[in-house]
């Protein structure tokens, strides 16, 4: 039960100062594309290793490209109705299942 509270408190922590840690996260983006536009590159396997910044763009627009994916999956396959579990009527019921005929 601990670590539940320590959790639930961690939560609240990051929510109240959303700003901040967005702000934190953007500039965690920025400087690591500015890294990698600063360092040279060692490794050019590929015709676009030697494109400065690129590594760190094509990392974030896959982050973007899976959550997107995993959001369509979620509304597509697992969320459903809020009244989906409600029990149905015994008027409504069109198939006979009944048992009055």
């Amino acid at each position: 039960m601990k670590m539940t509270t320590a959790t639930a408190a961690m939560i609240g922590a990051l929510v109240r100062h959303g700003r901040l840690v967005r702000g934190t996260m953007i500039g965690l983006m920025g400087l690591s594309v500015l890294l990698d536009v600063l360092k040279p590159s060692h490794y050019s396997r590929f015709p676009w290793d030697g494109i400065p910044g690129f590594t760190a763009v094509f990392a974030f627009l896959g982050a973007l490209l899976l959550i997107g994916v995993y959001k369509a999956i979620g509304y597509g396959l697992v969320y459903r109705r809020p009244d989906y579990y409600a029990e149905p009527d015994d008027d409504t019921d069109d198939h006979g299942a009944s048992g009055h005929e």
